[in-house]
C-alpha cells in the first residue's frame, strides 16, 4: 500500500506537468490555426444523450465500484480496494467541502453535492483511471457517463485534492528510515528471502529484466 501511494503521488505530479505542456501547445495551435473552434468542437463532441447510464447509479464505473473486485481495481486504477478506500476517506473530506471551479459558480459558496455528476468515490476513481492508463478521453466519458466538460472540471478538481491528500499522508511519503528498528524490520524481510543480503533496507532485483544478447550464441 505504501508503494502504491508513493507511486500515485509521483503520477499526479507527472500528469500535472504533462497537462501544463499540453495547454501550452494548445495555445500555440490556436494561434497558428486562427481560432479555438476546432478544439472546442472536439471537446464537446460527446453529449449527454450519447452516454449510457447515470454517472452515480448505472455507469460502468458504478458497477465496478459496487462489485469491488481487487483485480479490476488494480487493472484500471493501479490500487486495490483497500488502498482506494483508505484514500477515499481523506479525499472525500475535501471533495464534499469545496466547490468545483466553473465560470457560473461562486468558488466560495457552499458545495451543492446533489447536483454533481460524480460523488467523491467517482471523482477519485476518475482521476485514478486517468493517471493509470493512456486511454482516450472519450473512453473515460463512456466509463463514467459524463460529458467532456464535466470530465475536465472533475479531473482538475480531483487532481489538486489528491495531491494535497498525499502530501499530508505519512504512509505516502518516500523517506529514508531514520531509526535502527525501522532499518532492522526492512533488513529482516529482505534477509528472509535473500539470506546473503544482510543489513539492507532496500534493493533492486534485476534478474528478470530483459537484456540485450548477441545473436550468435557461441
Amino acid at each position: 500500500m505504501d508503494h502504491s501511494l508513493s507511486r500515485m503521488k509521483q503520477l499526479v505530479k507527472n500528469r500535472r506537468r504533462q497537462e501544463e505542456d499540453e495547454q501550452a501547445l494548445a495555445i500555440i495551435a490556436i494561434g497558428l490555426g486562427g481560432g479555438p473552434n476546432h478544439i472546442r468542437t472536439l471537446r464537446t463532441y460527446l453529449t449527454r444523450s450519447d452516454l449510457a447510464g447515470h454517472p452515480r447509479v448505472s455507469s460502468a464505473w458504478a458497477h465496478m465500484r459496487g462489485v469491488g473486485n481487487n483485480r479490476a481495481f488494480v487493472t484500471t486504477m493501479g490500487v486495490d480496494v483497500r488502498t482506494f478506500e483508505a484514500l477515499l476517506t481523506h479525499f472525500s473530506q475535501a471533495w464534499d467541502n469545496t466547490t468545483i471551479s466553473r465560470s457560473d459558480v461562486n468558488s466560495h459558496g457552499a458545495p451543492r453535492l446533489h447536483k454533481r455528476s460524480l460523488n467523491a468515490a467517482g471523482g477519485l476513481g476518475l482521476l485514478l483511471h486517468w493517471l493509470s492508463s493512456t486511454m482516450a478521453g472519450h473512453s473515460l466519458h463512456q466509463i463514467f457517463a459524463i460529458t467532456p466538460a464535466v470530465c475536465a472540471r472533475c479531473l482538475q478538481h480531483a487532481r489538486s485534492i489528491l495531491l494535497s491528500v498525499l502530501k499530508d499522508l505519512q504512509i505516502a511519503r518516500i523517506s529514508w528510515p531514520s531509526r535502527e528498528d525501522q532499518v532492522q524490520s526492512y533488513s529482516d524481510l529482505i534477509e528472509g528471502k535473500f539470506p546473503l543480503l544482510t543489513n539492507c533496507f532496500g534493493f533492486i532485483d534485476g534478474l528478470n529484466l530483459p537484456v540485450m544478447v548477441a545473436d550468435d550464441e557461441e
